[in-house]
């Protein structure tokens, strides 16, 4: 039991500071798992930053996540963050007031603040804000929803919080937008009455149905920069529902799937065109996809090596307007639940080796192993890693060379030289042995060395001489085998 508790004391403190590495070198790993608000069992991811900096989503509660604050609570009632700006300075999204949903916005400043509703209504939701803050859109209705009067589709000030009133598709009681244009002088959204249909409502032009693909129903939920693209899902002639995209002055046409796949939402689109969404599969399992001009594309398979021990994507929700960074939601295996993720597509190398802690017979996927990287040209970061229980360990780095330095607590450090990457790349077999001893952290074995470990000897966790680095061995006790060990490797010294 006490063995446990220190593993398990290690490997919470290992992830901290890991954490609070990665936070001050700017460092990001490729695909990182959000986690829950304290309490809950899960969480989901509605919108991005456009740096990547800020996601915003629920778990139960509307969050706000950072590197540096993680998940953030905005409310004490249930609800959802629906849209954030381009800074993720600005949430907007709802909260579940009893029986009544409230539109909010959020800042750091003021806090969360619920947004005015029409006249005579009883509920308001914010969907989606325009990057620079200055336009909310949302819908605001009377109560019992869909049964009596209209559900309008509105526009919030961002300056004075004032709310304009857009109306709503002709012969449809209730028009929701979900997404806005940049210049907030459009959005799009669903109307309903009694089918869905997609709608686009420019200031120009009112609230346009957008059709289907042949069936009855039409869902539009992400809208290009301009306001002339649009993307959703649409019912097709047999009535399954298939990923759409709309165009301005051509209109709707469906976006690709692999044969029996049955159905796919597109849920966002970026400047460049790439659209992420989500697509179910013959099996009846849904996965995160994109499409870009090269057609569709299976997130999980594109991004296998980032999927251990079955964790895997479900939908990709947003992606930010420079199409690098997609938020969604997946299973995380590791924790046992569906989670929020972000996910970095920048085109990264990776190098892929196995680490061994030599003369340990404890866990190795518990030690921080600090990496020191030395980029050819002069730049140099340090990220603490853990390997996997058979010490596996992956690295990914922008294209280049590097000199690759592993340091462990009490063992010498060791270099990997001439380590080249190409852009997307894949280094394999990158191993390194670490010799144990060093008690003193100096990266030498020495005398000190002896020191530390003849005054910690004879010792277990808890007790008053205790140092776990003079347990070279990590049998949780500082004995005869730990000397063996320092005499083996006496006077050596590690890299520089």
């Amino acid at each position: 039991m006490r063995q446990m508790a220190r593993y398990r004391l290690y490997a919470l403190l290992s992830v901290c500071v890991a954490f609070l590495l990665a936070t001050a070198t700017g460092w990001s790993q490729p695909l990182t798992w959000l986690g829950v608000l304290p309490g809950q069992s899960s969480s989901f991811a509605r919108r991005v930053s456009d740096d990547g900096s800020t996601v915003v989503g629920s778990s139960y509660y509307p969050y706000r996540w950072t590197r540096t604050t993680g998940m953030q609570q905005l409310a004490t009632y249930r609800g959802v963050s629906e849209g954030v700006t381009a800074d993720g300075s600005v949430v907007v999204g709802w909260l579940l007031d009893d029986i009544h949903y409230r539109a909010f916005r959020w800042t750091a400043q003021t806090g969360t603040v619920i947004l005015s509703r029409l006249p005579g209504a009883s509920s308001s939701v914010a969907s989606d804000i325009t990057p620079d803050g200055r336009w909310i859109f949302g819908d605001s209705d009377p109560l019992p929803c869909c049964v009596e009067g209209h559900v309008h589709a509105v526009r919030w000030d961002g300056n004075t919080l004032q709310i304009q009133d857009l109306g709503f598709l002709r012969d449809y009681s209730l028009t929701k937008p979900w997404s806005a244009a940049a210049n907030g002088a459009a959005c799009v959204g669903s109307a309903w009455r009694p089918h869905n249909r997609a709608f686009r409502w420019t200031e120009s032009g009112g609230v346009q149905d957008l059709g289907t693909l042949g069936g009855q129903q039409s869902d539009a939920w992400d809208v290009s920069a301009d306001g002339t693209v649009v993307v959703g899902r649409a019912q097709d002639s047999s009535n399954q529902w298939r990923a759409f995209i709309w165009r301005e002055g051509i209109g709707m046409q469906a976006l690709p799937t692999p044969s029996g796949w049955s159905a796919s939402v597109a849920y966002a689109l970026a400047a460049d065109g790439t659209i992420v969404g989500t697509a179910l599969d013959a099996s009846g399992q849904w996965h995160a996809t994109r499409w870009t001009t090269n057609g569709f594309e299976n997130l999980n398979q594109t991004y296998a090596s980032l999927l251990l021990g079955g964790s895997r994507l479900i939908e990709a929700r947003d992606i930010s307007a420079n199409g690098r960074y997609i938020v969604g939601t997946g299973y995380n295996a590791a924790t046992g639940r569906e989670e929020a993720f972000l996910l970095d597509t920048r085109k990264l190398a990776v190098i892929r080796g196995t680490l061994t802690l030599g003369d340990y017979v404890g866990d190795p996927s518990l030690v921080p192993v600090s990496v020191r990287l030395r980029k050819e040209g002069g730049s140099e970061e340090t990220r603490t890693i853990f390997t996997e229980r058979n010490g596996n360990y992956s690295l990914w780095l922008e294209p280049g060379t590097y000199e690759v330095s592993f340091k462990a607590s009490h063992w010498l450090r060791v270099n990997l030289t001439g380590v080249t990457l190409g852009p997307a790349e894949e280094v394999t077999g990158q191993d390194a042995t670490l010799t144990n001893g060093d008690i003193d952290g100096d990266n030498e074995v020495t005398l000190f060395d002896f020191g530390e470990l003849v005054a910690a000897f004879g010792s277990m966790p808890g007790d008053s001489n205790w140092n776990p680095d003079a347990d070279l061995d990590g049998d949780e006790e500082v004995t005869l085998f730990d000397f063996g060990i320092l005499v083996q490797n006496f006077g050596a010294i590690g890299d520089e």
